[in-house]
């Protein structure tokens, strides 16, 4: 009875994780990893009953991971049989991982994720499917964050394995292993054993098989559902802060190409440590493309440069990334430190938008009434400028500076060389050249983010209002 009782509750476990997260959609094309173990095949056997119910096809994957030749063989077959058996397309390859490890200078785990991932998301794509389902488990989440506890790792690693990421779904990531198992035996599904599960020979087993147990018999019986319990809520609170930094760190950039961003020192200053240190996290992935041998002493390094704020102080970090201070104002680059500058002369699409390739960047030029213009001004930046549209004209330029340019500055009676303007605003001599110019056929109209021209400015005889929005 207590084993009908444990089939039961799995299932409601799994409708409920399904819901919860929104984990499938009507219509979904589902890629089962199957492996054959307990936990994938009550994924699939569950995917499988219930496929109707929420509508979904299904095909299931198979990598032989060629570390336990002959046991594997007979694993993929198994997989075949039972796909089969259910008419379930099934697709099986082969990677010769260990040797991707030793090329790759990874683990055999990482480089085994790495296969597996790169195989599931191919085959997603060529039959146009849109979820990854793996089978993941209440314990799995346990092991995990007690793992990355002892690694170091922060609030993001803490919250452990999430319920949906991306395209990848974990519909068992609630469910004990007890229950996975009670289910097999009842469904008589017969999963296969890797026995080098058993072994205590990597970090993870031994936390399954060793410490885990300890803590459940001298400390709390339930210290996986605590664990994972505080990893939910230190999910929750990451995502959060996530949002948060984001937020901050747009509100920070001043501006941003390819290898390069400017913040503004002073609002990084601003910000508490913790969302600091997300902050200039996110600005180190946004140049790298990833977290990688970023590690928590790098960011600190750099919190450290941003507290002195000394003009012409900088670190060195892996990967080429170099940070440094100067005039109110943190860069960070990768890669070639090379000056971004604007060689092309730009005709702005007016109204449109035109994208400046140098700088990846683009400047939306748009017409507003009088009206629209009283709307808009709580939401102004100085990334976007409001121009007499009747005195610029429609026919608008973009370019770099050059030597003998002049302007009339906002507030100004006299004009004033583009030089000696940036000299003024301390804007370091590297970042003069990136700086957009937007003129019309006699004068520059806006010294893009610093300033516009007096005598373009917006007063009681503007019928016309011409707003360009620069955005990077």
């Amino acid at each position: 009875m207590n084993g009908e009782v444990d089939v039961l509750v799995i299932e409601d476990i799994f409708h409920e994780t399904v819901n919860k997260y929104r984990m499938l959609d009507k219509g979904d094309g589902v890629v089962v990893a199957l492996s054959g173990g307990p936990d994938s095949m009550a994924l699939f056997h569950l995917l499988y009953r219930f496929k109707d119910c929420y509508g979904i096809n299904l095909i299931t994957v198979h990598l032989n991971h060629n570390f336990r030749p002959g046991e594997a063989e007979k694993e993929a077959e198994y997989v075949r049989r039972v796909s089969e058996a259910r008419r379930i397309p099934c697709i099986i390859e082969s990677c010769d991982v260990p040797t991707m490890a030793r090329r790759g200078n990874l683990s055999w785990e990482q480089a085994g994720r790495k296969a597996r991932y790169e195989f599931f998301n191919r085959v997603m794509a060529d039959m146009n499917y849109n979820r990854i389902a793996v089978a993941h488990n209440h314990n799995d989440q346990a092991e995990t964050v007690v793992m990355r506890f002892i690694r170091g790792s922060g609030m993001e690693g803490l919250g452990g394995i999430h319920p949906v990421r991306g395209n990848i779904i974990r519909p068992l990531i609630e469910v004990p292993r007890r229950l996975i198992e009670e289910y097999c035996r009842a469904h008589n599904l017969n999963p296969v054993i890797d026995r080098s599960n058993m072994e205590p020979v990597y970090t993870r087993n031994k936390i399954r098989l060793e410490l885990l147990p300890y803590l459940r018999k001298e400390y709390n019986e339930n210290i996986d559902g605590v664990v994972c319990d505080t990893a939910y809520l230190l999910r929750d609170e990451n995502d959060f802060l996530s949002r948060i930094a984001s937020q901050n760190f747009r509100e920070a950039l001043l501006s941003g190409g390819k290898n390069r961003l400017v913040m503004d020192l002073n609002k990084l200053n601003g910000f508490h440590d913790a969302l600091l240190r997300r902050v200039l996290r996110l600005a180190v992935e946004k140049l790298k493309g990833d977290k990688t041998d970023i590690a928590f002493k790098h960011i600190q390094d750099i919190i450290c440069l941003v507290k002195a704020g000394k003009t012409g102080a900088c670190i060195h970090l892996p990967h080429g990334i170099r940070a440094e201070t100067g005039y109110g104002k943190f860069f960070i680059t990768s890669g070639e430190d090379v000056t971004q500058s604007i060689d092309r002369i730009y005709e702005l699409r007016v109204p449109g938008e035109t994208f400046i390739d140098e700088l990846g960047s683009v400047v939306e030029a748009t017409i507003l009434t009088q009206e629209d213009y009283c709307k808009e001004k709580g939401s102004r930046d100085r990334f976007t400028a409001y121009l007499d549209f009747d005195k610029t004209g429609e026919y608008l330029y973009l370019r770099g500076r050059k030597a003998g340019d002049r302007f009339k500055p906002l507030g100004m009676k006299g004009t004033r060389k583009i030089k000696d303007f940036f000299i003024d605003l301390k804007i370091p001599r590297r970042e003069r050249d990136a700086v957009p110019l937007i003129q019309n056929s006699r004068d520059i109209v806006w010294v893009t983010g610093l300033r516009i021209n007096e005598d373009y400015k917006i007063d009681g005889s503007t019928v016309n209002i011409l707003r360009l929005g620069y955005r990077q």
